[in-house]
């Protein structure tokens, strides 16, 4: 009989501590970059700083926020939205078509290896390019991203710090593409348009 409960005892402590563990690494990963986004992007003057407590919006946020060139690898656009969107498509659909494509041989381990690079290197721009937009210089900005991609919690930490910066664009002043090469400001007016 007390074996019974030393065990349950034991499988109870082990569960607790398991979740203790995701509800820290729910903090970390989520709530603390959800925060610090809310806020800039209300510095910012983005229409929609809500979008920073929902995870995928979270992500486009994170993506938009800074207005500045995408350019990793062979891609250079200003069309960050559309980066955001297939980065989030690949994120979430990418595994699920390469683990079928994993049945031929050397294929699937080679996409495999792709799709980790594509997603690495599209989530450190996108953090980068954060940094800067909120005031680190582009060399600590590269480090702290590259680093962020492997550590989470710097990323989460750095955000909580630079959360009271105004952007490089200025306060209030964040700018919707309406034609190729025009930006109008976003009002209130502009928003609730939309």
């Amino acid at each position: 009989m007390a074996a019974i409960f030393a065990s349950l005892f034991t499988y109870g402590f082990v569960i607790a501590i398991a979740s203790i563990g995701g509800v820290a690494t729910f903090i970390i990963s989520y709530l603390l970059p959800a925060i610090a986004l809310f806020n800039m992007a209300n510095k910012a003057g983005h229409p929609y700083p809500w979008l920073a407590f929902i995870p995928f919006a979270q992500t486009y946020l994170e993506f938009t926020l800074p207005k500045k060139q995408f350019k990793v690898f062979f891609v250079d656009t200003d069309q960050r939205s559309l980066m955001a969107v297939i980065t989030l498509i690949a994120a979430n659909f990418g595994t699920g078509i390469i683990a079928g494509l994993n049945l031929i041989p050397v294929l699937g381990q080679l996409l495999d290896v792709a799709l980790a690079v594509f997603l690495a290197a599209f989530n450190w721009r996108k953090m980068r390019d954060i940094h800067v937009t909120y005031g680190a210089d582009e060399e600590k900005a590269t480090i702290i991203a590259l680093i962020g991609i492997f550590v989470p919690l710097v990323y989460s930490i750095f955000l909580l710090l630079e959360m009271n910066n105004e952007p490089d664009y200025g306060f209030g002043n964040f700018q919707t593409k309406t034609e190729e090469g025009e930006y109008e400001e976003v009002t209130e007016e502009t928003a609730s348009e939309e």
